[in-house]
């Protein structure tokens, strides 16, 4: 890991506020003064990544904040989804007459996450990429550490560690990760986002944010009507 980073002038490490990014960062601190680390606030981030943020801020030397323009993108692209029906994208609004409009999860992802992170790292010249992307995740690029992709060489500094590794390093450091593991088992970008529903959102929303909560359901009632109607005439089809 030493010698890579000797290789490279531009350095990022993106920290999202969860524990593996938080691993990560206290394990590069030999090499803080020649690294930026890079935080995409969503726009709709929780109170509790906010304040990790805020100390992490306060701890190294280069940190930069990227919008993330949750709320804008929302407005203009509609509510995430794991299921997107054919009424609520925008040809089917238009040839239907109204309703909501419904964007799939990992497109909201891009457009609010991934691509404005990705453009400051092009327009930063950053050459070496630092994640806390780990084999052990359940969802992860299909990059490894050493990996090279459109300029960028990535460096995945606990790629072979396991969860437990994870916690018992961070035991150890001073920022410790955010209450949400105890019942969603990872830290979320976004407060309100209507995807990803495994994730066991309403119950943490429901618990510690209930105006919060209040928008959340409100958006997955949006949903369900826009879904229930195509659902049935699935089954209709699928047991004819």
């Amino acid at each position: 890991m030493e010698a890579l980073i000797r290789q490279h002038a531009r350095i990022a490490l993106q920290v999202s506020g969860g524990r593996d990014s938080l691993a990560c960062l206290f394990l590069l601190r030999p090499w803080w003064d020649k690294l930026t680390v890079y935080w995409l606030n969503s726009g709709d981030a929780f109170p509790e990544v906010a304040e990790i943020m805020a100390k992490v801020r306060a701890l190294v030397p280069h940190f930069v904040e990227v919008d993330g323009r949750q709320p804008d993108i929302i407005r203009q692209h509609g509510i995430p989804s794991d299921i997107v029906p054919a009424s609520a994208t925008p040809i089917g609004i238009m040839g239907q007459g109204g309703g909501a409009l419904i964007q799939g999860r990992y497109d909201c992802c891009w457009r609010v996450l991934m691509q404005p992170l990705h453009q400051r790292m092009r327009d930063d010249g950053i050459t070496l990429l630092a994640r806390g992307q780990k084999n052990a995740d359940a969802l992860k690029s299909p990059l490894r550490d050493g990996d090279v992709l459109d300029g960028f060489t990535y460096l995945f500094p606990i790629q072979d560690w396991s969860e437990e590794q994870v916690d018992a390093y961070l035991a150890t450091q001073e920022i410790q990760p955010g209450p949400f593991y105890a019942s969603m088992g990872s830290t979320p970008d976004c407060m309100t986002c209507s995807a990803w529903w495994d994730e066991n959102r309403a119950q943490y929303l429901k618990a510690r944010h209930p105006a919060h909560y209040a928008l959340y359901q409100q958006r997955l009632d949006q949903i369900q009507q826009a879904v229930s109607g195509h659902l049935e005439a699935f089954n209709r089809e699928v047991t004819a």
